[in-house]
This record gives C-alpha cells, sequence and structure tokens, in this order.
C-alpha cells in the first residue's frame, strides 16, 4: 500500500511489528529497489497484506472497503479524473446528496492534505476508507470499462474516414493521414490499457486481423479491412525508420511511443507472407521495476538456493526456458539484487527490456560488430564483477561466459532447454568443455509462465475423481514419479468477470525447477552425462520439478491446473 512514511513508521513501529532499526532497513530498500515501505515489507514476509490492511484501518479508525467483493459506483468514480486518483491512490466510490458525504477509498487514510482537497472540491464531509492495493487496482480498473467502446468507437470511424478518401496511389501520403494515424495510435493506446506484451497484425485472404497477447496467449482483438492494411503497414515502417518500398525482404525496427506518463519501446517485425506483410509489434515498458524474487512465485527454499549461489564471487547463474517464459525478468531480478555500489556490472542484450540504473547496459547491433560474442569480449575489458549476457546461442559466446566464470567473474545467462537437468549436456554439446562446464555452474533455473487466476472472480471446486486419474496420467506424460505425485483435493478457477475480460485470468507467475549444482553433480558433469541420473541426484537433494511447483501453485489458487498443463507440456 502506498503510505506516507511518517504516517507508516507510526502504525509499524507503534504497533510493535517491527523496531526502528529494521524500519530503516525497509525504507533504504525501498529506495534502492523503487518499491514503497509496506510492499517491501510484505514482500519480506514480515507481514501479510491483509494483516497490514487491518493494522492500517484500526490505527486511523477506519473501515476496510473491498471492491473485490463490490465495485465501486461508477458515476461517483468518475467525478474523479482517472490520472489524479491514480497519483494520490485514491477512489471515490459513493457519493450521499442528502447528508452531504463523499465516501472515500484511500491506500493512506491519514493523507489529511488529499481528503481536505476532496472535500473543499464537492463541499463535503469526506469519510476515509482503507483499499488494499489489490482492491484499489480493481478500483481503477472500472475506469477502463468503456476502453474497449471507446477503441471501437475511433477505429470504426477512422476506418469510414480512410476509405472515404479513396484509393491514394502515393502509400506514404496515405500513411500520413489523419485516418491511418489514428487507427495505428488505438491499437498501440488499447494495447497498453490491456496489458498486452506483443500486436500482431495479419494479412488474411479478405481482411486484416490485429491480435495482441495477453499474459502469454493471443487473442482476436479487431479485424480492419484489407483497403487500409497497406497504409497501415506504411505507417508502422515510417515510425520504425524501415524501408516502406519494400515488401519482399524481412526487416526490424523500433521507435518511441508515449502515451501520458509512459515511454514504450516498440521493437517491430515486418515478415512477407502469402497474402501480404505481417507485423508484429513487441511492447517494452523499460521504466517498469524489476520485481524481486518472490514476487516471480519462486519459493522460499528456491530463493535460499539462488542467494547462496549468487554470493559468491564467480561461476555462472544459468535460466532456461523457451522463449517468452520469462527469463530476461528473472535475470533483471537476481541483478537488481546484486545491483550494490561496490559492484561493477555489465550487460549485452538483444533487446535492452529494463533501463537500469548503475548497470551498464549494451545493445547487440551486428551492424556496428556488437554481437554477443563480441560484446562479451569487449566486456571483459571493462573490469566487471558482474556480467550478463542476454543469451548463449553458439559455441563462441559458450567458451568465452565458461573462461569469464572461471577467471573472478560472475557471470548470468539464458538457454533454451526444457528442464533444468537438460543444460547442463546442451552446455556440453554447444562447446564447453566438461570439466569447466562442472567448475563453473552455481545453479541452473528453469521456468514457465503459467496465468494468474482472476483475484476478483475466483472459486474452489473438488475435483472429481476421474478428474485426479486423469491429471495423474497427463503427469505421467512428463515422466513423473508417482510416488511424487500428489493431486490437490481443492484446486481454484476464474469464473470470468469484467475485471479480466471474462477470461477468468489476470497478470502471470512463473512455475520453477532450480538446481543447485553440488559436489555431487559436478562428479557427473562429463561427456555423455546421463540427463535421468542429474535427476534423479537433484530430486535426491530437495529439488523440486516443475511440475510440483506447479501443483503447489494450483493448490494455493495463484493458478489452475490447466495451465500447469498446458505449460509443463511446451
Amino acid at each position: 500500500m502506498h503510505i506516507s512514511e511518517a504516517n507508516l513508521k507510526k502504525i509499524v513501529v507503534a504497533s510493535g511489528i517491527i523496531s526502528d532499526a529494521q524500519f530503516e532497513a525497509a525504507r533504504q530498500e525501498a529506495l534502492r529497489s523503487n518499491r514503497t515501505i509496506g510492499n517491501v515489507l510484505i514482500g519480506k514476509g514480515d507481514i501479510t497484506e491483509n494483516y497490514f490492511a487491518e493494522i492500517v484501518a484500526n490505527y486511523f479508525a477506519v473501515p476496510i472497503v473491498n471492491f473485490q467483493a463490490a465495485p465501486p459506483d461508477d458515476a461517483a468514480l468518475h467525478l474523479l479524473p482517472e490520472q489524479f486518483s491514480k497519483a494520490k491512490r485514491i477512489a471515490l466510490f459513493a457519493i450521499d446528496h442528502e447528508k452531504k458525504t463523499a465516501k472515500l477509498a484511500m491506500e493512506d487514510p491519514g493523507d489529511l492534505k488529499t481528503i481536505d482537497l476532496v472535500a473543499a472540491k464537492f463541499d463535503m464531509r469526506v469519510e476515509p476508507h482503507l483499499a488494499t492495493s489489490l482492491s484499489m487496482k480493481v478500483a481503477f480498473k472500472e475506469y477502463k470499462k468503456d476502453i474497449y467502446k471507446e477503441f471501437n468507437t475511433i477505429i470504426e470511424e477512422s476506418i469510414k474516414e480512410a476509405l472515404a478518401a479513396g484509393n491514394v496511389k502515393d502509400i506514404g501520403k496515405m500513411a500520413e493521414h489523419v485516418p491511418i494515424i489514428a487507427i495505428t495510435d488505438g491499437l498501440m493506446e488499447y494495447a497498453v490499457a490491456l496489458g498486452a506484451s506483443d500486436i500482431h497484425i495479419e494479412r488474411l485472404p479478405e481482411k486484416v486481423l490485429v491480435r495482441y497477447r495477453i499474459d502469454g496467449i493471443l487473442r482476436d482483438i479487431v479485424e480492419l479491412p484489407k483497403e487500409i492494411d497497406d497504409a497501415i503497414i506504411a505507417r508502422i515502417k515510417i515510425l520504425s525508420s524501415l524501408q516502406i518500398d519494400v515488401h519482399f525482404t524481412p526487416q526490424d525496427g523500433r521507435f518511441k511511443f508515449k502515451l501520458e506518463d509512459q515511454s514504450i519501446d516498440v521493437r517491430v517485425s515486418v515478415m512477407p507472407t502469402f497474402y501480404g506483410e505481417k507485423v508484429v509489434m513487441r511492447l517494452l515498458r523499460g521504466s517498469i521495476r524489476p520485481l524481486n524474487l518472490a514476487e516471480l512465485g519462486i519459493s522460499e527454499r528456491d530463493i535460499a538456493t539462488i542467494n547462496e549461489a549468487i554470493k559468491r564471487t564467480f561461476g555462472m547463474i544459468l535460466i532456461t526456458g523457451p522463449t517468452g517464459s520469462g527469463k530476461t525478468t528473472t535475470l533483471y531480478a537476481i541483478l537488481h539484487k546484486l545491483n550494490t555500489p561496490t559492484v561493477n556490472i555489465a550487460t549485452i542484450e538483444d533487446p535492452i527490456e529494463y533501463d537500469v540504473e548503475r548497470i551498464n547496459q549494451t545493445q547487440v547491433n551486428p551492424k556496428a560488430g556488437i554481437t554477443f560474442a563480441n560484446g562479451l569480449r569487449s566486456l571483459m575489458r571493462q573490469n566487471p564483477d558482474i556480467i550478463m549476457v542476454g543469451e548463449i546461442r553458439d559455441e563462441e559466446t559458450v567458451s568465452i561466459s565458461l573462461n569469464a566464470a572461471m577467471t573472478g567473474h560472475l557471470v548470468l545467462s539464458t538457454l533454451h532447454t526444457n528442464d533444468a537437468p537438460t543444460a547442463i549436456p546442451r552446455f556440453i554439446d554447444m562447446g564447453g568443455e566438461p570439466f569447466l562446464v562442472a567448475n563453473t555452474l552455481n545453479v541452473i533455473i528453469a521456468q514457465r509462465l503459467v496465468r494468474r487466476i482472476c483475484t476478483v472472480c475466483v472459486s474452489s471446486y473438488t475435483p472429481t475423481p476421474e478428474a485426479k486419474e486423469s491429471m495423474k496420467k497427463q503427469l505421467a506424460l512428463y515422466h513423473a514419479d508417482p510416488a511424487r505425485i500428489k493431486i490437490p483435493s481443492q484446486l481454484y478457477k476464474g469464473k470470468g468477470c469484467q475485471a479480466c475480460s471474462g477470461t477468468g485470468y489476470s497478470g502471470q507467475i512463473g512455475i520453477f525447477e532450480v538446481l543447485n549444482v553440488s559436489p555431487r553433480i559436478r562428479e557427473l558433469i562429463k561427456p555423455g552425462v546421463a540427463i535421468d541420473q542429474l535427476r534423479a541426484v537433484a530430486e535426491e537433494e530437495g529439488m523440486r520439478r516443475m511440475f510440483e511447483d506447479g501443483l503447489a501453485k494450483a493448490e494455493a489458487g495463484a493458478t489452475t491446473i490447466e495451465e500447469v498443463f498446458r505449460v509443463i507440456m511446451e
């Protein structure tokens, strides 16, 4: 929750939850990680958000409002501008004109200036209520509930204007027409509002299909007439500094898209297909703070394993998984923890997804001679303590990375493998000398992303015996030991609601497999290493396999069992 430092200190110290010294440590961590002190305390497990809310509400003698149970009154909510409400972390949720009272949800009920400001604006007595960050998130989503109608209106009107302009032979000029600009901007604004990571614009025989990737899943968003396809693609090419008259060669570009207080880095890929060019735009929000390991969904036991590995001043930490499994986010969570004034951190990335202060980040640029291998070789002359290589793709990068890890550097990187044990033979197959691999690897983290169940419409159910048996059969395909399989007796799913656009899901969380490279594991790393043997020893030493972590999260209500099966079978 967003509570002023002075108010928060009074609450948690006066309540005896933590000492002055603990509060100061949390304050320093909050400054370093760009989080609130309350979120630091909650993230460290010192206190749960619900208990924290009770203490805050009791301290200020205000009731707690839960927008997950009942959303705010729409008319009241819109009396305050969205930008103002978000900046102040407030939501006006009820007005009583007869009694001249306004009910105001706040994350900091001690913010008297804001209370006075709202009271003066409406000439009413304000009744403050406490809302948790999660509850406030639900309230803010109410501002967006009409965005689909607004988006459709903009698109429909702009299409009519574009078609009315007739057939313009100069596609470059047509790309500068106001309707085409409005459609292109509208597609990106709507994608940002929905939290999409990618926009797909695909030419079909008789129309153009626009799809967004939201929480890892593609969704159809809108269909456009094929007559304006070339103009929209030309508009995107102009923004990306690409050649608008080249249609049969793949092109890659990028541009910045500014929206309110956000700056979105848009990576563009244009590819010729049978019916015309297809455009995919990746939306990178570089200003978003890196998450910590707990927020990613890593268990306390696995966090302890990772923390031990990153305490070492040399060696290698590998993160594995398919494209889009959150590997880079995990890398940055680790880098964020390591980012102190006493170390020099350097990265070579493609692309740079997060802009982080005090980390020297280099973008791969083959035209300038900067590849992963060449960039890494140059970074070694920059006196680094910690090196992050976005991806290990070839034998040369493997060799340089291993040598760096052996000569007093902590190296972090990613590979494409299905699980943690498989990363070891894969690394050897790519040219890594087995004795170097054995002596440099500290820990291997395999991961996938599953969709979170929407917290607004979540409900529990008891799986039938038939369903449990079916789950066991599916897990058997993953070579799961029957003795380790425990199907939860209670599971969860989202019913579908306005907050999650009827999907039952909102956001993503990782499921993980963390392999500590112990002395026993090191002894097994040799040419022709047996994956099954590696896996067996790792499990004996406490490694929890990915499907087990997924089952635990399904049992806890973080995700559905269907999501777990979907991603582990990829």
